[in-house]
């Protein structure tokens, strides 16, 4: 369940989904690629989502997560910003933890610290509009549309997002380890389904994709956010979770992220 947690990209202070954020740039050999069509439905759907993704956006979900043997746990997600996010499952049974890019698992009282490719464009799954969409006018953020598909018998608009590196890291392994799918319903504009990639800590070529439907929309705080989720890995249903309680406005230390 690594893939669930953790992640990266600190927005400057202040900035909102409506707002402009300021990002340090980098000359790369190539120009990222931005389809206006693809930047302009997910300006529209963080709009209809209205999270704000701001550094001092602090939340708490509560709920549980049944497994595929039906074994139902007690989850905790604890997210500050976008790129700190704390899961609990159980009573103190499994703990993964991102800070700003660093990552580390905690099971049977052994910490397990994670590689970059597992860690860094990892964002809260059950907030989509705190995922790597929510960057979209970062201009390394490349956007690309993908055409409508069906997801529940619905269509869906499908648009397919990635990093550019900032840094010497070839852009093919930037592309690979930052390669996002979010479906965005073509009445709502609420995302519908999200697919990433779950990396294995011993190779970052080694990575399996994870489909995860959202549904259960419900007002928080004057945000819509999704209640269910159901995950599915490698087109196996692997868990559905059922948050009782989340919140936009939570008191969550620094401390749950070291």
């Amino acid at each position: 369940m690594v893939r669930s947690f953790v992640l990266l990209l600190v927005l400057s202070a202040g900035s909102s989904l409506s707002g402009q954020t300021a990002y340090a740039t980098k000359s790369h050999p190539q120009e990222a690629l931005r389809d206006a069509r693809a930047l302009e439905l997910i300006r529209q759907s963080l709009s209809a989502m209205n999270v704000v993704a701001s550094p001092s956006l602090r939340t708490v979900a509560i709920g549980t997560v049944t497994d595929s043997q039906g074994n139902v746990t007690p989850v905790k997600v604890e997210t500050i910003g976008v790129d700190r996010v704390r899961h609990d499952l159980g009573e103190g049974d499994f703990t993964s933890v991102s800070n700003a890019g660093d990552g580390f698992l905690s099971k049977k009282g052994g910490k397990y610290n994670l590689p970059s490719w597992v860690t860094k464009y990892v964002r809260a799954e059950h907030l989509p509009a705190l995922s790597l969409m929510s960057d979209y006018i970062n201009p390394n953020l490349q956007v690309r549309y993908l055409g409508l598909e069906d997801v529940n018998g619905k269509p869906a608009h499908h648009i397919r997002v990635s990093m550019l590196p900032t840094d010497n890291t070839p852009s093919n392994i930037e592309d690979l380890i930052s390669e996002f799918h979010v479906y965005l319903d073509k009445v709502s504009l609420l995302v519908v389904k999200t697919k990433t990639f779950e990396f294995s800590p011993d190779s970052l070529r080694n990575r399996s994709p994870i489909n995860t439907l959202f549904s259960d929309y419900r007002l928080q705080n004057g945000a819509l956010v999704p209640f269910h989720l159901i995950r599915y890995v490698v087109n196996q249903k692997a868990s559905e979770t059922t948050f009782t309680s989340i919140s936009l406005t939570a008191n969550v230390p620094e401390s749950d992220f070291r």
